[in-house]
C-alpha cells in the first residue's frame, strides 16, 4: 500500500526558516497542504515564507514566551481556518561542562526546546483535537535518548521533549491526537548543525572542519552523517494516513549508530581468514 497524506491538512511549523522545518514545509506543500511558517527568525523567515507562493505564509514567534506564542498560533489557526497538523522544530545548542553551564545558557536552551514545545502544543491542543485528525510531531534529539559529556541542558531538555510526546500522546490519544517525535543523530547542513560543529572545533585545538565532517560520518555503519531529508522524511511518516495508529514513538534517526554523535570504538583487525 502507498503512504498517503491527506492534501488538505493545515498546518503549522515551527524552526519553520531552516533545517527539519524547511525541509518539513517543502514536503508539506508537495503533498498539497497549506503551512504557517512560524520562526523568531524574522528576516529569514520571511525570505524562505515568500519563495513557497500563496499556501504558506510566515507568523514570527518567539517559543520561550507564551504572549508571543498564543498570539502566534491564533493568528495561523485564523488564516488556516483550522489546524490538524503540528510539528515543533525550534530549537538551540551550547556546549558546556557541568561546571561552566551558566544560568542564562541553561535558561536559553531550557526555554527553547523544551518550555517551548509545551507552550506551542499547549496552545494548540485544542485546535488539533477539534480537527479530528490530529497530529503532533516534536523534534527530540539522539540526546533525547543518551547522555553525552558538557551537553547537560541540551540533555535535560531533549529528555523532557521525549517524556512530554509520550505523555500527551497517551493524554489525548480519544481524542484522535497522536503525538510522536524524531531523535535525529548529527546533521550538519542544519543551522544547529552547523552551530554544533562550530563549538565543537572552537572546543579541540588543531581539530579542522574536514576532519571534523569526516569524523561524524566515520562514526555511523552506514557511512555518513543525517540530513535534513532524513528526518523530514521520518517526520511526514508520522503525518500519513498509514500512521493512524502509531502514537507516543520516539524514533531513532541516526544512521544505526550505537553511540550515535559519538566516536565509536576502534574496530580490531579482522583474523587471518576470517570471513
Amino acid at each position: 500500500m502507498a503512504l498517503t497524506i491527506a492534501p488538505d491538512r493545515r498546518a503549522l511549523v515551527t524552526g519553520a526558516a531552516s533545517g527539519f522545518g524547511l525541509g518539513v514545509v517543502d514536503r508539506l506543500l508537495e503533498a498539497g497542504a497549506r503551512v504557517a511558517m512560524a520562526d523568531f527568525s524574522e528576516a529569514l523567515l520571511r525570505e524562505e515564507a515568500g519563495r513557497r507562493g500563496d499556501r504558506v505564509r510566515p507568523f514570527v514567534m518567539d517559543v520561550r514566551t507564551k504572549a508571543s506564542v498564543q498570539a502566534g498560533v491564533a493568528a495561523a489557526v485564523d488564516w488556516l481556518g483550522g489546524l490538524d497538523t503540528l510539528v515543533q522544530c525550534a530549537g538551540v545548542f551550547d556546549y558546556g561542562s557541568l561546571e561552566e553551564t551558566t544560568e542564562e545558557s541553561w535558561d536559553r536552551q531550557l526555554d527553547t526546546n523544551l518550555k517551548g514545545t509545551f507552550l506551542v502544543a499547549q496552545a494548540a491542543i485544542r485546535h488539533l483535537v477539534a480537527s479530528g485528525r490530529g497530529r503532533m510531531v516534536n523534534i527530540a534529539s539522539e540526546a533525547g535518548r543518551k547522555g553525552w559529556p558538557l551537553t547537560s541542558a541540551y540533555n535535560a531538555s531533549k529528555f523532557g521533549v521525549v517524556g512530554l510526546t509520550q505523555t500527551w500522546a497517551r493524554e489525548f490519544g480519544r481524542d484522535g491526537v497522536t503525538v510522536n517525535c524524531v531523535c535525529p543523530a548529527m546533521t550538519p547542513e542544519t543551522r544547529q548543525g552547523q552551530e554544533v560543529t562550530r563549538q565543537k572545533l572552537a572546543r579541540t585545538p588543531g581539530l579542522t572542519l574536514e576532519a571534523a565532517l569526516a569524523g561524524y560520518a566515520a562514526n555511523f555503519p552506514v557511512g555518513r552523517a543525517g540530513t535534513v531529508a532524513d528526518t523530514a522524511d521520518a517526520i511526514m511518516y508520522f503525518l500519513t494516513e498509514n500512521a493512524s495508529w502509531i502514537t507516543a514513538v520516539a524514533l531513532d534517526v541516526d544512521g544505526g549508530g550505537p553511540q550515535g554523535s559519538q566516536p565509536l570504538p576502534a574496530q580490531e583487525p579482522a583474523a587471518e581468514g576470517a570471513r
